[in-house]
């Protein structure tokens, strides 16, 4: 295998001995306590590096998760995380154009890469015997990626997005439902007001040197996180990571970000018609942001009121044949939170969305005095615990779970955390949280229609 070429010979430079990684904090293992046992370390350069061996199989996951998303980007330059994702996979100064997965195909293994508001991560599972080429190839593409972008691969990658924009989003069913929602419930100004993918009318605009800035700006080693999960020597690792990482230099500084929970000045009522045969009822409610005290209260009333078969819209509404599917989940991400319910509505009864949303507000209202039983909690308690303990069956999931916890809360522990407060959760603060986020409180309505079939929309449009 080629060895990644010291920063120093490539500039001629001079560079001063790296100082050893810092231990930044440790987990051991505790009878009885879910928990992952990791040692989270510092490079000089100021990469964040997480090292969770796990001998289960003879195999190493390897994230690198940038602290940056669609969150990052700026009104009119929408699309530029979404479209680094791409060009991240395009080669490298030291690695041909499309190298990089042909390279880990034949080595036995598999790679990938997403984006979504808050973060970009890309990601190998491999052998264990090939723990070192992935290191290399990850740290070249940090450390090395603008030297092989070119006006060529622009294009060709500009293209692309836009194709997958038009199958996943335009030209899907309900695919716009998600950007809708978005525009009206933030100002334009706030960056979950665009979706990931960006506006077709920006990446237009955008040229290759605009994206040049921004991965200058933001894919530095100091704001990434390397977490490592596997069989493989800490040791070993750790000087791998140390040689091929550690002379890329650190980028600008980056602020943490600060929360930017949405204000409803009224309820905006917005009607998307689209090639549908069946309407589509969607309410999102703002609330917190990740990691606020009262998120696990949320969670839990989302579980009551739509989560399951047993939920209060369920019960209601597809039990009695006004409904044929319906849901409720309460959704946090690093800047704000939303709790959505959707409901389609039983065409054989009523395809009106104003009727269906009558009934919806009716069920959310009945909560006031129905409130939370115990076995409300107990189960809510239960299926959360049982989906994040099944999230972690896999090295990939012990990995992703530390990568999320740290880039988005500074806490690889997060999962575990968040489950404690969960089961602590009591009656009187779901009710609390009702109280304060969702009865009688503001919210979007989004109606999605066939074409020409304004008549079922749940309320007027009253937002632009």
């Amino acid at each position: 295998m080629n060895k990644l070429i010291p920063l120093s010979i490539l500039l001629g430079l001079s560079l001063p001995v790296l100082a050893a990684p810092t231990l930044v904090s440790e987990q051991v293992r505790q009878e009885g306590k879910l928990g992952i046992p990791y040692q989270m370390y510092r490079l000089d350069n100021g990469l964040t590096v997480i090292l969770a061996p796990d001998k289960s199989d003879p195999l190493v996951h390897l994230d690198v998760t940038y602290h940056v998303g669609s969150s990052r980007e700026t009104v009119g330059k929408s699309g530029f995380a979404h479209f680094f994702e791409h060009m991240m996979f395009q080669g490298s100064k030291h690695v041909g154009d499309q190298e990089h997965m042909r390279i880990i195909n034949e080595a036995g293994g598999e790679m990938n890469g997403t984006t979504n508001k808050d973060r970009t991560n890309y990601f190998e599972t491999v052998p264990a015997n090939q723990l070192e080429k992935v290191l290399w190839l990850e740290a070249d593409r940090m450390g090395f990626l603008l030297d092989a972008v070119s006006q060529k691969k622009f294009e060709i990658q500009r293209a692309t997005v836009k194709n997958e924009r038009a199958q996943r989003i335009d030209n899907q069913p309900y695919g716009l439902l998600s950007e809708k929602v978005g525009e009206a419930l933030y100002p334009r100004t706030h960056p979950y007001s665009w979706q990931p993918i960006g506006y077709v009318e920006d990446l237009d605009r955008v040229d290759v040197n605009d994206l040049k800035q921004f991965f200058l700006r933001w894919y530095g080693p100091n704001n990434a996180t390397l977490t490592l999960g596997g069989d493989f020597d800490t040791k070993q690792a750790l000087a791998w990571i140390e040689q091929y990482f550690g002379p890329i230099p650190r980028g600008p500084e980056v602020a943490e970000p600060t929360p930017k929970p949405a204000v409803l000045p009224e309820t905006r009522y917005v009607t998307l018609e689209d090639k549908v045969h069946l309407p589509l009822l969607y309410i999102s409610y703002p609330t917190v942001s990740l990691g606020d005290p009262q998120e696990p209260a949320l969670d839990i009333f989302a579980d009551v009121l739509g989560g399951s078969a047993s939920s209060m819209l369920y019960q209601s509404l597809v039990k009695t044949g006004k409904a044929i599917e319906v849901g409720a989940s309460h959704s946090c991400e690093e800047l704000a939170c939303t709790l959505a319910v959707y409901a389609y509505p039983n065409p054989a009864v009523d395809g009106s969305l104003k009727t269906l949303k009558g009934e919806v507000d009716k069920v959310i209202g009945e909560f006031a005095q129905r409130g939370i039983k115990p076995a409300d909690l107990e189960k809510a308690i239960s299926s959360y615990r049982a989906s994040a303990i099944w999230g972690l069956d896999s090295i990939e999931g012990k990995v992703s779970q530390l990568a999320m916890g740290q880039v988005l809360t500074r806490d690889p522990n997060y999962v575990f955390k968040n489950l404690d407060a969960i089961s602590q959760v009591n009656a009187q603060q779901v009710k609390a949280a009702y109280d304060k986020f969702i009865a009688n409180r503001h919210s979007v309505v989004l109606s999605v229609v066939p074409k020409g079939k304004t008549q079922w929309q749940a309320g007027t449009p009253n937002f632009t």
